[in-house]
């Protein structure tokens, strides 16, 4: 196999740093501003909410075209990614904010989440082969604070706009401007070429296999699946849970929402400070470790708001932490194949998602939060295992 060396800039400025978190800002809001929005937009097309409840499946299904970003950013360069995935959220927008229909709503929002899809892992690819290893997780760690950012500020916006407009074309002609702005912005402030490090010749619609037959990298598949499936577990049901043994109101679920969108900053926040210091491998088992115990302690705090709330919030805390420092984990595990390797993991995180949602209403419905919670533990315990067993950091 041969390794081509490419000598490009291996350091990235403050604003090539602040127009990929903006970007990533961008797509993180239109993926999660759908949410609060639903009923909205079943008044809107006149149609039931489980109906309309089809965007929140789409988005999952559509995460698990991660991997064509990876396999897209080795073949063709990050750069030339990033800028096709941002095409594919403008046409989306684009047809979100003038669509008649919910069919056509429904396939100008796939458009924006496959540019999301593909954007991810070429970003963060980008990112990896830019930056030195051992401050890599302070960068990306930076990036990922995007996500707690657009649930604080860009879903507020968002419902605000549609709030006041009373339509849902304002809100996606500011996010259409916004993708054509970051596809100008893209084009004049990144350097074009390719990773410093790539392959020449290997065939590239089999990379994802390739990358799969490694020890380390199916090890960090597992470990992301078991993770999210283990926190969907608890997400997918927590609502429902509150409202029937807590007595929660909807004012006090929102309240809980906004709380988390700061827990989650804090655990981005923290992983930018902390993970190049205490090792990328170290960090996300130590996270782990701490979720899985929190997870287990959950349950136990039925109808007692001042033992729930704090580990609530410390289990997403922990949650965000192991998550966004499993990215520079990766990021170093096949660097000819990097982009392809992140999409992988991004796919698993899919791939949990979808367990997690389908298995945490039957369990709760049928045996009660105690097994949700347990399992979640489990299934983190289990992921810890993994880490110890099949992953190792490399880049030390």
């Amino acid at each position: 196999m041969t390794i081509i060396e490419h000598t490009d800039s291996n350091q990235l400025t403050g604003w090539q740093i602040m127009l990929m978190l903006i970007s990533r800002f961008t797509l993180n809001t239109s993926f999660r501003m759908i949410y609060p929005l639903l009923v909205f937009l079943a008044q809107d097309f006149a149609l039931d909410l489980p109906t309309v409840s089809l965007l929140v499946t789409m988005q999952v299904g559509v995460s698990l075209l991660s991997p064509m970003g990876g396999i897209l950013s080795d073949m063709r360069g990050e750069r030339t990614t990033m800028i096709s995935a941002l095409l594919f959220f403008c046409s989306g927008t684009l047809c979100c904010m003038l669509a008649p229909s919910f069919a056509l709503f429904l396939t100008g929002y796939a458009l924006t989440g496959l540019g999301a899809a593909l954007y991810q892992p070429a970003l963060q690819s980008y990112i990896s082969a830019r930056t030195d290893y051992a401050r890599r997780g302070r960068v990306l760690g930076l990036i990922e604070t995007s996500w707690a950012l657009s649930a604080l500020l860009g879903v507020t916006l968002m419902t605000h706009v549609v709030q006041i407009s009373g339509t849902r074309a304002a809100a996606f002609a500011i996010l259409l401007s916004m993708g054509l702005l970051l596809v100008i912005g893209t084009c004049m402030i990144l350097p074009t070429g390719r990773s410093p490090t790539y392959v020449a010749h290997i065939p590239h619609r089999w990379s994802a296999l390739i990358a799969l037959s490694q020890r380390n990298v199916w090890g960090a598949i597992l470990l992301l699946t078991c993770l999210l499936w283990a926190i969907e577990l608890i997400f997918v049901v927590y609502a429902g849970w509150l409202q029937a043994d807590f007595g929660a109101t909807t004012e006090q679920l929102g309240l809980i929402f906004g709380l988390l969108g700061f827990v989650e900053l804090g655990g981005s926040g923290g992983s930018a400070l902390l993970t190049d210091r205490l090792g990328k491998r170290r960090a996300v088992l130590l996270g782990l470790v701490a979720l899985a115990i929190i997870q287990a302690a959950l349950p136990f705090s039925a109808g007692n708001w001042t033992l729930f709330l704090p580990l609530f919030l410390l289990m997403g805390l922990c949650f965000e932490f192991a998550l966004i420092s499993t990215f520079p984990l990766l990021s170093e595990m096949v660097p000819s194949m990097r982009g392809t390797v992140l999409a992988l993991g991004l796919a698993a995180m899919g791939i949990g998602r979808v367990f997690g949602s389908l298995l945490g209403p039957f369990l709760w419905q049928n045996y009660g939060f105690m097994v949700n919670g347990l399992l979640a533990s489990g299934l983190v315990v289990l992921s810890v295992i993994i880490g110890l067993l099949l992953v190792r950091e490399e880049g030390r």
